[in-house]
């Protein structure tokens, strides 16, 4: 009888831990967006960025992923990856460009290639002509948040 009772509580107890699973959340699926920088000899001014994603989301990361800058959700740069020799450290530089009278907020976003996710930065910045954000010893970590649409 007792044998009985510990494979029934077997039973029951891998039944729960089968059906009882960690809500995941899921996010919006996007295609891999074409971001690019129109007519780029028309804005002669530069602003740097040297940026970083979370280490919650670069687990994800591979080298298709895309980091870029807007002004008016016009693209103004898109982000080039740069690896250090432990190949972990994953740095985007983005040169930003625009117009002499710009004066707009840069936002940023961020594509992860393996899981299909859009991120926007939390993180709005003011255009300065020659400006620099971030280095690449110390690049800014965006603070990301999913883009639902």
């Amino acid at each position: 009888m007792n044998t009985l009772k510990i494979i029934f509580l077997f039973l029951a107890t891998a039944f729960i831990f089968n059906h009882c699973s960690e809500d995941t959340e899921t996010y919006t699926k996007h295609p891999v967006p074409e971001w690019y920088i129109e007519s780029p000899e028309l804005l002669p001014n530069s602003f740097t960025a040297i940026i970083a994603i979370p280490d919650n989301i670069n687990i994800y990361a591979t080298d298709n992923d895309q980091v870029a800058a807007f002004i008016n959700d016009q693209c103004r740069g898109v982000g080039s990856l740069v690896r250090a020799g432990d190949n972990d450290k994953r740095v985007y530089y983005i040169t930003i460009r625009a117009d002499d009278e710009e004066n707009g907020n840069i936002t940023f976003r961020y594509y992860n290639s393996r899981l299909s996710y859009l991120y926007q930065a939390k993180q709005v910045i003011p255009f300065e002509t020659d400006g620099t954000y971030g280095t690449y010893d110390s690049p800014v970590i965006l603070e990301l948040e999913h883009v639902i649409n």
